[in-house]
């Protein structure tokens, strides 16, 4: 019995604090109204950025030495943030829209010969100034985006809400962007960029861990860095979507939809790149495709935006397969109005010639004499189209085309054609091998191009024979020789 009884008060000793636990671990009514005090405070911490402009504009004039005179020019640009913040950090992503490259520079350092960031806590402003490059005049395109992030300052709040209850550790992050735009002899952009507006998102995050992540969201909205992209058939293309009003690593339900209006080009592919989403695939057979992508924010908000990839057919180029050197050959490369296009003529592994746009001037060389050059087109990188050879060989011997009797019996015009890049050079003599013939004689002033090619390489010259003996028959035989000893097969008159 004093065993049992033992026992017992043991377990009523368990139980007991056991009770004691439960009632400690429950909230009393103070904490409860702290923890709804912190997130209305949360949810009315706000940190906005405005920028005085949406869009800075630099226009240009090329002058006769080749270089730029500037005609506008707007220099910098003054962003405005509210909220009064501790520990400000701000910085500016500066994106290249034609290539995609991206530059990052922090207030006060890392600043470049063409952008700087100036903090001003004292007017709560951030100033951006810009200086383009004016020795490498060219239309450009840029997207700026300020970043800023800042712990608050104890200040009232909506609803009588006192900041200074805020949890350690919070800070504020907001962002906006504007465009900058370098425009040369009045040439537009390739891309042309429209804002949705001056302000982006606003967010707040704890960083103690204690305010459970995203509290307040702003203006959401998805915009292509290239509305049209135009590429040849079955090419890889990519485009960047950039995203405000959210973090695309972190804020968004799962990755973008993509959707492909007509023709099936396969998989797109998608996936995040700081605040951007990189979309990818290939372009279509022919004709053009549009592609929507579509994303949704974590409060349920979402947004779709739509670009055209559009396939180029590659033309069909005119290229001589015969060339002779120290002649100038134009071509007309016909490529694609595509980015990363470039016609060659190459020797093997030597380059002879190459252009990026317009025409292709090719000047074979004494020494290419008797090799075989190649014509090839590439687009980034990748060789596109057939491969056409050029031969390229010395200047021919000339040959008699004609014989011709003239209104007087006694004369004959011979016709005789020869080869040279000048209609002075090599020019051809003529000789009678036998036959009842004087010697012949050139006529002048009828020189002239074998045909109507460019760039001339044949020419026509004419020559007078005089019969010798007129009581017998007007037979003989000619032959054409030039400068270089090359002769023409003989011409048999009878």
């Amino acid at each position: 019995m004093n065993d049992r009884h033992r026992r017992r008060r043991r377990v009523e000793i368990y139980f007991v604090l056991y009770l004691v636990a439960l009632v400690l671990l429950m909230p009393d009514k103070g904490d409860q109204t702290e923890t709804k005090n912190d997130v209305a405070a949360l949810a009315h911490a706000r940190l906005e950025f405005t920028p005085d402009r949406m869009r800075l504009l630099c226009e240009l004039t090329r002058d006769s030495t080749g270089g730029a005179r500037i005609e506008t020019l707007d220099s910098f640009n003054v962003i405005r943030y509210s909220g009064t913040v501790a520990d400000m950090r701000v910085s500016a992503r500066i994106e290249e829209v034609e290539t995609g490259q991206v530059l990052t520079i922090e207030s006060g350092e890392s600043s470049t010969s063409m952008f700087a960031l100036d903090h001003q806590p004292q007017r709560n402003a951030v100033v951006f100034r810009w200086h383009p490059d004016f020795t490498n005049a060219m239309t450009r395109t840029f997207r700026v985006t300020i970043l800023g992030s800042g712990a608050p300052v104890g200040s009232p709040g909506a609803n009588g809400t006192d900041t200074d209850d805020l949890p350690a550790g919070l800070r504020m992050t907001g962002s906006t962007q504007f465009i900058l735009s370098t425009i040369v002899d009045k040439e537009s952009p390739s891309t042309f960029i429209t804002l949705p507006g001056g302000r982006d998102t606003v967010i707040v995050r704890d960083t103690s861990d204690r305010s459970g992540g995203l509290v307040a969201m702003g203006e959401f909205w998805i915009d292509p860095a290239r509305d049209r992209i135009n590429t040849i058939s079955s090419r890889e293309w990519t485009n960047r979507i950039s995203v405000g009003g959210a973090d695309p690593a972190r804020d968004l339900v799962g990755m973008p939809r993509i959707r492909v209006i007509g023709e099936n080009i396969g998989e797109v592919q998608r996936y995040t790149d700081q605040r951007t989403i990189i979309v990818k695939g290939r372009a279509p057979r022919s004709g053009s495709v549009t592609i929507e992508v579509s994303a949704q924010r974590r409060d349920g908000q979402t947004r779709t935006t739509t670009f055209v990839v559009s396939a180029q057919p590659l033309a069909v180029v005119d290229v001589p397969d015969v060339m002779f050197p120290n002649v100038d050959y134009v071509v007309d490369p016909r490529l694609p109005a595509v980015e990363n296009a470039r016609a060659v003529v190459r020797d093997g592994d030597r380059e002879i010639a190459s252009t990026n746009e317009g025409t292709l001037r090719i000047r074979p060389q004494h020494r290419d004499t008797g090799r075989t050059l190649t014509f090839e087109r590439f687009v980034d990188g990748n060789r596109e189209g057939p491969t056409q050879q050029i031969q390229v060989r010395s200047y021919p011997a000339p040959v008699i085309r004609d014989v011709k009797r003239d209104a007087d019996q006694r004369k004959k015009t011979v016709v005789v054609q020869f080869f040279s890049n000048d209609r002075s050079v090599n020019r051809p003599t003529l000789r009678v091998v036998d036959g009842n013939a004087q010697e012949p004689r050139k006529l002048s002033g009828y020189l002239r191009a074998a045909d109507a090619q460019q760039p001339t390489t044949s020419w026509l010259e004419v020559f007078e024979i005089t019969i010798r003996d007129p009581q017998r028959p007007f037979t003989f035989r000619i032959q054409a020789t030039d400068d270089k000893g090359r002769f023409s097969p003989v011409w048999v008159e009878d």
